[in-house]
């Protein structure tokens, strides 16, 4: 595309790892231009267990546009009914969300939702970052298996001199074990991830369909 667009406190908020209604219609835009009404349509029925409440794209194509990320192309009989497309900037910015594999602790889960938007040309990148990630998470969970081995041997020490349990020791250990779990999990779905993409890049790659 080649325009170049700046970062703005907008893009603050709505940062990488964002699934926001606003994120998601323009990835919806991206793929095909569309009405209030008609996005709000297709977030109910391809995002379903995020329950995204009514009229979100309503509530969120005035910031898009304001921010020059979406632009009318036709009006209609009522604001509902507009018709808006996706603009350069709003391809640049969708694309760099699109492209990053990391993670954020929420209940509407990025890599589902990003899932719904890849093309067959972009996999090999996915493949690569989703790798990349599984490594992060695999170390971040070796090192809490060091702290929390540490941490355990404190526990048996403070027993051995008979002193009584601290809590904020123990609460340490479970933090500790929770982020040990978290990074052994998250490798390993993003490998089986990466794994199937892969799949799916031999089986279709010199043919679309």
């Amino acid at each position: 595309m080649g325009e170049q667009f700046a970062y703005d406190p907008w893009m603050a908020v709505a940062a990488i790892g964002d699934t926001t209604a606003r994120t998601l219609c323009l990835g919806l835009l991206r793929q095909k231009e569309d009405t209030t009404q008609g996005l709000d349509q297709r977030l109910k029925r391809r995002f379903a267990s995020a329950q995204f409440t009514r009229g979100s794209a309503n509530k969120s194509i005035p910031g898009l546009v304001k921010q020059g990320l979406v632009e009318l192309v036709e009006k209609g009989d009522k604001p509902t009914l507009d018709r808006y497309q996706i603009t350069p900037a709003g391809e640049a910015y969708f694309l760099e969300w699109l492209r990053q594999a990391e993670l954020s602790p929420m209940v509407r889960d990025v890599l589902q939702c990003k899932l719904e938007f890849f093309e067959l040309e972009e996999l090999p990148g996915t493949i690569e970052a989703l790798e990349e990630q599984a490594i992060a998470f695999g170390d971040a969970a070796d090192k809490a298996h060091e702290t929390l081995q540490s941490k355990q041997r404190l526990r048996r020490e403070r027993e051995k001199r008979g002193q009584p349990p601290d809590w904020r020791l123990e609460l340490s250990i479970a933090k500790t074990n929770d982020a040990a779990n978290l990074g052994t999990a998250m490798r390993d779905r993003l490998n089986a991830a990466a794994e199937q993409l892969k799949g799916i890049l031999e089986t279709f790659s010199g043919h679309r369909g």
